[in-house]
């Protein structure tokens, strides 16, 4: 079990203040949960504009050095696997440089979080790791992406896409309700040693 330094925990005092610490301290004694986050793909998707010029494709696993380049990590492996699983990806660049991406599941797909899998029901997408450099955050990027995602969805004949999301990640919930995601559950773990339910 992995203890919160001083310094993480004055960053969630500072943020989200009792309710903060009072779920984080949970967490590190092994309970979890998330919101699950559900919108029909049949409803008015919205033409979102960036406030720079974006371009938004496919990213492929010959793009790995240029995604793993933006995300500054070495997650090759995971990302890998991802592709393997048949998961997708979506990227969108300004000038030919790459500056946010989205994957999204259609099947089972890891949870780090849980430590397990989250199968996604038919018809349904699971949209996840949305990432944006943060020199383009707050440009609309993110929105573009996410309702492009949503669009190809629907024409591929999905009828739902879900999203996952801490419940004390209040910035995330507003996006996600700006684009008509809707509140339908929660995902919960318990976890006590080798015990987990």
């Amino acid at each position: 079990m992995k203890l919160p330094t001083v310094g993480r925990v004055r960053e969630v005092w500072r943020e989200q203040g009792v309710r903060g610490i009072w779920f984080r301290t949970w967490d590190v004694l092994g309970y979890r949960r998330l919101i699950i986050l559900r919108r029909p793909l049949d409803a008015p998707i919205t033409n979102h504009i960036a406030t720079v010029p974006v371009s938004v494709d496919w990213l492929t696993p010959a793009q790995l050095p240029e995604l793993l380049a933006e995300r500054g990590s070495a997650d090759a492996p995971e990302f890998q696997a991802r592709w393997q699983r048949g998961h997708r990806c979506l990227a969108a660049r300004v000038e030919g440089r790459l500056v946010a991406t989205m994957w999204a599941a259609t099947g089972p797909a890891w949870l780090a979080y849980f430590e397990c899998e989250f199968v996604p029901a038919t018809a349904e997408a699971y949209l996840f790791d949305a990432y944006t450099d943060p020199q383009f955050r707050g440009q609309g990027i993110a929105p573009l992406l996410s309702n492009e995602w949503m669009r190809r969805l629907r024409e591929e004949g999905y009828r739902w896409a879900i999203r996952l999301t801490l419940p004390e990640n209040r910035a995330a919930l507003r996006a996600h309700a700006k684009a008509g995601f809707e509140p339908v559950g929660m995902l919960r773990r318990i976890k006590l040693g080798p015990w987990q339910r």
